[in-house]
């Protein structure tokens, strides 16, 4: 399967990465997608929300809690109680306030939030909502979080203060640029990362391209080396691929269970 990783942007378009960087126009940016969904078999990895209230609502049953503002996946990164609070600079807010959910919406029909939404089946792109749904072939879509995975992947090397200030606006350009590098080389030290990419290819220039690149990652370890990257969560609670850590699936399954309770 071919695989793109797309980091999609309100006002900029999108960065892709498929084995090369690609800046695409908003004003481009729905003929590309129609022409990744002509491929039989192609991997959409999307760095923003597809998934939005449990699938009872999407179905016409009523919303309860925060069912369109956050989902139980943000929940998680966001307290310090489930050992995996995010460290500070990496936003995991929730999905109805991230400002590609709408772009995302008239792209690609997703996140589906109730039942006037179309179909699944007649969206351009299958999305992939659990672990065991990791794809052979077909038109699929798979959400991403790369700030995420990055503090996942760095956090050894680089502590928990391995976060996403390079997207801050309070560090200058400069300073933003030399810490993408440092990022980069960081997960090239990485055995699962570093295997994904020839070694001839350029350093990322922006955090956009970044981020599109381990979007890419994520989905060609998912397919290729599973033992690498899993799907966090479901339909239900929200869910993306990250690189597979001692104690979190478990961790995040206990969380739900209490959320029920």
């Amino acid at each position: 399967m071919k695989v793109s990783g797309i980091d999609p942007a309100p006002r900029r378009g999108l960065q892709v990465f498929d084995g090369t960087d690609h800046q695409i126009k908003l004003e481009e940016s729905a003929a590309f997608l129609a022409d990744l969904a002509r491929d039989d078999d192609h991997l959409v990895c999307w760095d923003a929300p597809l998934t939005g209230p449990p699938s009872w609502v999407v179905e016409g049953a009523a919303a309860e809690g925060s069912a369109f503002c956050q989902r139980p996946l943000e929940s998680f990164f966001g307290r310090a109680s489930t050992g995996f609070k995010a460290p500070p600079g990496i936003s995991v807010q929730g999905y109805a306030g991230c400002p590609h959910w709408a772009l995302t919406r008239s792209l690609l029909g997703l996140p589906r939030v109730g039942r006037f939404d179309g179909k699944a089946e007649s969206l351009p792109f299958r999305p992939m909502t659990s672990d065991s749904q990791r794809p052979e072939r077909g038109r699929c879509i798979v959400e991403v979080h790369p700030a995420v995975a990055l503090w996942l992947w760095c956090r050894d090397e680089r502590g928990d203060a391995a976060s996403g200030l390079y997207k801050s606006s309070l560090v200058c350009k400069a300073d933003r640029d030399k810490l993408v590098l440092e990022i980069w080389e960081s997960l090239l030290r990485v055995r699962a990362f570093a295997g994904t990419f020839p070694p001839t290819l350029r350093d990322p220039g922006t955090d956009d391209e970044l981020d599109a690149r381990v979007a890419y990652a994520l989905g060609r370890l998912w397919l290729d080396d599973p033992a690498e990257v899993s799907f966090l969560g479901d339909a239900d609670t929200g869910g993306f691929l990250l690189p597979r850590v001692p104690g979190m699936e478990e961790r995040f399954r206990s969380f739900v269970e209490s959320l029920a309770k």
